[in-house]
Formats: C-alpha cells, structure tokens, sequence
C-alpha cells in the first residue's frame, strides 16, 4: 500500500463560478471562498471584483501563461505549508480550456513522485458546456469537448479531426472569430450541418439559435457579435 507524507498538507478546492449571473454561485462555493487562506485565479481584477460582491476578502494570486511553472510552484508551496487554496477560472467551471488544468496536474504528479497526499476537491457548478448543450436538444449522450480551436497553427489540422467525431461537437470561440469559424465549419463538415449558437449564456444579452451552418452564417449580422460563444456542431453523416 502507498504510504503518504503524514505532515500537514493543505487542500486545493476547485471552485466554480458564475459565467455570468451572479445568482447561480453556490452556497458552498462562498462558504469555500471564505474559508481558504489564498485564491488562486486567471485574473485578479476578475476575481476582485467577484470576491467583492461576496463581501469577501482574502489574499489574490494569478497563474499567468508567461510564468506558469513559477506560479504553480509558488502555489504547491502554499499547499504543502498547509494552507488551504480555492482556485477560480474567470467565470465558470475551472480546469476547462485554462491554466488551471496545469495547476490541477502537477500537484497529481506531485502527490505521486513525492508521497504527498494534497487533496484536491471540486466544488460545482456554473459551466458553460453544459449549459449551452442542456438547451441545445442536439446532444442525447455523448459529445466531443474541443475548447478553443487553434487560431493558426494546428488549425486546419484540428477541423479535419473533428470532421470525423461521429457525435456532436462543443467547441467555445470569440466575438472576433466566429464568422472565420463558421466558414471553417461549413467548409470540413458540409453546409448542412446543425449549428447551435450559445452566446454570453445567463447574462443581461444572452442569445441562443441555431440552424444548419449555411442558415446560421446567412444570419449572423441578425445577432451582436460580442462577448463569447459556445458552438455545438452536429451533422446526419461524416462528410467524406
């Protein structure tokens, strides 16, 4: 049986956030926020402003891209003191598309190469996927999550992949990219295949249609392109 360091070690709380309106954080999630000695985020600006609308106030890291390694390692150090960490993606379920999933690995590698034994526990939530596909009525069970597509390279690469996943396909894009998007999508997939469209879900503007792909880039000028999007594609047959 593994043995584990027997010394305090603190807990890593995944904690989802609103993707928007601030009613759907959950209880729990503000008891955890209140609770941990450190937030760990992908903004601090983002996240100061929630932790303010909570009335809650305690110390702020980020995990910047360009410093990814030093910041996790600075993070590690905090949780092997035994100090409790919430980290918070800027709205949403963390470790999905952002830098967190690398904070969430390496104290898994940690935990296995060194005998520790930091915990790390989910607390639920918001979600953009799930939610955009809950009113989509195009997925029954299964669905392939891409996240963001490359913006250059590794692109064309990716949609020819994702032209053969046989079930329906989620992907999350910006107000800047989704007309190329769509175009890319009608070129692998095939002109008629479904789209559905989830945009700035649960705030003041939200927006859901969708439609074949030829129908939903006709109507694209009918809709703000602003904030982000949720993409769910969905085809009768694999395009050949």
């Amino acid at each position: 049986m593994k043995q584990f360091n027997n010394e305090t070690i603190g807990n890593l709380y995944i904690v989802a956030t609103p993707i928007g309106n601030m009613g759907d954080i959950t209880l729990r999630a503000i008891e955890i926020l209140k609770s941990v000695d450190l937030v760990v985020c992908e903004d601090t600006r983002v996240s100061g402003l929630l932790l303010h609308k909570l009335e809650i106030k305690k110390p702020l890291k980020a995990i910047h891209q360009h410093s990814l390694e030093k910041s996790i390692d600075e993070v590690i150090a905090e949780l092997l003191a035994g100090r409790s960490v919430a980290y918070v993606t800027d709205n949403g379920t963390p470790g999905i598309s952002d830098p967190g999933q690398k904070l969430i690995q390496n104290v898994n590698i940690k935990n296995q190469n060194d005998n520790e034994n930091i915990k790390i526990i989910p607390i639920p939530g918001a979600s953009a996927v799930t939610s955009a596909i809950s009113v989509s009525g195009l997925v029954d069970k299964e669905f392939y999550f891409a996240g963001f597509l490359p913006k250059k390279k590794g692109r064309q690469t990716q949609l020819k992949h994702l032209s053969v996943v046989d079930v329906p396909i989620v992907i999350y894009e910006s107000a800047f990219r989704i007309e190329k998007t769509l175009d890319d999508i009608k070129e692998y997939f095939g002109a008629e295949t479904q789209v559905f469209i989830a945009r700035e879900m649960t705030k003041m503007f939200e927006e859901y249609w969708g439609g074949t792909i030829k129908e939903v880039a006709e109507d694209l000028n009918d809709h703000k392109l602003k904030g982000e999007f949720v993409l769910i594609i969905k085809r009768s047959k694999i395009k050949n």
